[in-house]
């Protein structure tokens, strides 16, 4: 295969802001997830206060709001949560460019395949490697598969994924330290700042 593969990171890179966060309202609708606003400020005030981590944090959210439901319900609302994501222009061109080149475009996130794996083909990707959720005949266990895809995750995903070609050169795009695994592993890469800007080879820390 070799030639040049690009990996993106999603939220805060492609797109503008943090989809995980919206889905828990979007999914939910405003009852439930108003029900569920004191718990999830709890689970914040714990992850932010270093009690615990950032994957036990996705873990209990996830749960919280999605445990009970159906695929169903989550497929009738994708069309439109995902005309609600819009993308950095500038991100959008530097990776349309690598497209025009030639390369295979994978998203590569730590969000959700209940709505990534629709959006990452919605969008043109070649493929999207993200956080697998449990279901059990069509429902939601509130539960994830694995560990959640983001820092030294994302890299062993990648690893395993049919994507990953050792003689490839590798580009990365990525917004956070999240992705700093995936720009060591990477011959280029582009930080995204919160402007939509991109800064070759520069990380801000």
């Amino acid at each position: 295969m070799s030639g040049r593969i690009v990996f993106t990171d999603f939220d805060g890179t492609f797109i503008k802001g943090d989809s995980y966060f919206r889905s828990l309202l979007y999914f939910s609708g405003y009852k439930k997830f108003f029900r569920s606003l004191p718990e999830l400020i709890r689970i914040g005030y714990e992850y932010y206060s270093n009690f615990i981590t950032r994957d036990e944090a996705k873990k209990k959210s996830f749960e919280l709001i999605f445990k009970g439901m159906s695929i169903g319900e989550i497929d009738e609302k994708l069309e439109d949560f995902n005309n609600q994501l819009h993308t950095f222009p500038k991100v959008k061109s530097k990776i349309d460019s690598f497209r025009k080149l030639g390369c295979k475009i994978i998203v590569v996130t730590a969000s959700p395949d209940i709505y990534m794996s629709y959006i990452s083909k919605k969008r043109g990707f070649d493929g999207c490697i993200c956080t697998e959720t449990e279901k059990d005949n069509g429902i939601l266990t509130g539960r994830l598969k694995r560990k959640n895809c983001n820092y030294a995750e994302k890299v062993l995903r990648i690893k395993e994924s049919e994507f990953y070609d050792p003689e490839a050169t590798i580009i990365s795009f990525g917004n956070s330290r999240g992705d700093e695994e995936m720009f060591r592993m990477s011959s280029e890469f582009y930080f995204v700042d919160r402007s939509g800007s991109l800064k070759k080879g520069k990380t801000p820390w």
